[in-house]
């Protein structure tokens, strides 16, 4: 019991990780991809910078329907990785923090609203609540969308000794270039090709 115990306690330990991040938005493209590995009814969106595929990620159909449609990728966006010591080296995850859009700009004034009995005490309540938010409140919503997986193996650390010196460096290949290759050779190392 007491072994379990102890084992337990190691599980619960959190992993280290360290998070790197553009520091201004950047532009990237996505499009669906053709994968063999992809599970049935799921589908792969690549990820490319410059013509260059950084990543991919796999998601439902429905998902990649809302990111086309709303062109959720027209405009530049910050790119955010979270490095994290795993074997084989280094896992990371890519982000692209995808601003939200404003409620106020979903909902609209119903043009007939102002007839209604009470609307304008409502429309007085929400300025009252809008002069009690928070400092920082004018700082947009965003939604972190997933583009892939980054594997760095140990080997090819550029800064053994460091997290998040490591962690600035891929999200720099990633941005700058030098991925296509490290990506192919990732799948192919982890898939023993």
């Amino acid at each position: 019991m007491t072994d379990e115990h102890s084992e337990m306690e190691q599980g619960d330990t959190p992993t280290p990780a360290a998070i790197a991040a553009t520091e201004h938005p950047v532009q990237i493209t996505v499009g669906l991809i053709e994968d063999d590995r992809v599970p049935d009814g799921m589908v792969c969106m690549g990820c490319y910078r410059n013509g260059r595929l950084v990543a991919r990620t796999v998601l439902p159909p429905e998902a990649w329907g809302q990111i086309d449609q709303y062109g959720v990728f027209d405009d530049p966006v910050q790119i955010v990785l979270v490095a994290r010591a795993a074997p084989p080296g280094l896992q990371c995850q890519l982000y692209a923090m995808v601003p939200l859009p404003d409620e106020e700009d979903e909902e609209g004034d119903e043009p007939w609203s102002a007839s209604v009995p009470g609307s304008s005490y409502e429309a007085s309540m929400e300025d009252e609540g809008d002069d009690d938010e928070v400092d920082g409140g004018d700082e947009p919503s965003v939604a972190p969308i997933p583009l892939g997986n980054i594997v760095r193996f140990e080997r090819d650390r550029v800064h053994p000794e460091s997290l998040p010196l490591e962690a600035v460096d891929i999200l720099r290949r990633v941005i700058d270039g030098e991925t296509a290759e490290v990506v192919d050779r990732a799948l192919a190392d982890l898939l023993g090709l």
